[in-house]
């Protein structure tokens, strides 16, 4: 891969590690500082392919290959758009032709192939599907507000149970201190022996319960489709299974044109295992028999035996 460097002033992370770069829709990276020289008025053209940019276009790369970028947030922009699920469609394969059609189009704006004409089809898409997207719109915005109501939910209980857990071990060190303050009083004042004192607020001390942490319980989800579309708890796709008819083995009969060959039982008998070598461990675990090649072999032998060859020589 290609040092990352800006395209304008050629500067790399090398050279200076403290430089921040930026990249726009073409695809080309640029340092802050050129960014702030050559878009001074607003917009200008790319260093590189003199396409026209904006300023308020550069985003911050977060990626050491720009083209990454480009196509995470070429990506983001055209599903805002082509927001539809599976339950807009009325198969499987009607779903599955759109989401190559996304793929498509990504790929086009990514890779600058056909750009006007996708540019086209896209608008053509968002006039003929005005009205599901701003409902698709609407049910993701809902969707994104009740996860971040959740989580807000999630950290205010944590932050709740964290705080928690501080009031008691503050509790518990006050308690300490406590018995510490009664210990020096107590040897200061009492005409006691001071090991009883001492051994006597030590109990107090280990008698003082010590904090434990409380786990943490969890809320419900209550989400029913992940953002692919796929419902939640599915494993996996229902796909119909045609029912056909049972196998049935049928045994193999060879036309060999010859004499008749022994049955694979009786080659034993015969004589024709006896100059052939027993199967090894290996090839018996393997589910190799010496028998079936042995077979093979006599097969061949009488095969077109009965042939006589006809026309002219």
């Amino acid at each position: 891969m290609e040092e990352l460097a800006c395209v304008r002033c050629m500067s790399s992370k090398f050279r200076n590690p403290n430089l921040v770069f930026s990249f726009n829709v073409c695809g080309h990276t640029m340092c802050a500082n050129c960014i702030e020289v050559a878009f001074m008025k607003g917009s200008g053209p790319c260093p590189k392919c003199l396409l026209p940019l904006r300023r308020n276009g550069f985003k911050l790369q977060q990626f050491e290959d720009a083209s990454v970028d480009v196509e995470v947030e070429t990506r983001k922009r055209i599903l805002q758009d082509f927001n539809k699920n599976e339950d807009d469609f009325e198969t499987l394969d009607e779903y599955n032709d759109y989401l190559v059609e996304i793929e498509d189009i990504i790929y086009n704006l990514v890779k600058n192939i056909n750009v006007i004409e996708t540019k086209e089809r896209i608008e053509q898409y968002k006039r003929e599907n005005k009205d599901i997207i701003m409902k698709n719109r609407m049910k993701c915005k809902r969707d994104e507000q009740a996860l971040e109501e959740l989580i807000e939910e999630e950290l205010m209980h944590t932050q709740y149970k964290r705080d928690e857990v501080l009031r008691d071990e503050a509790e518990q060190r006050n308690k300490k201190m406590r018995v510490d303050a009664e210990l020096i009083d107590s040897l200061a004042r009492s005409n006691s022996d001071a090991r009883d004192i001492v051994n006597t607020y030590a109990h107090k001390k280990e008698e003082i319960p010590v904090v434990k942490s409380k786990p943490v319980s969890k809320q419900p989800i209550n989400f029913t489709k992940f953002s692919t579309g796929v419902k939640y708890n599915q494993s996996t796709m229902s796909i119909p299974i045609k029912e056909g008819p049972l196998f049935k083995y049928e045994s193999v009969s060879h036309e060999l044109n010859g004499p008749l060959c022994p049955d694979i039982s009786h080659l034993e008998s015969l004589g024709y295992m006896k100059y052939i070598r027993g199967e090894t461990t290996q090839e018996l675990a393997g589910g190799f028999l010496i028998k079936t090649s042995c077979l093979h072999y006599v097969q061949e032998c009488v095969s077109a035996l009965y042939e006589r060859k006809t026309g002219k020589v």
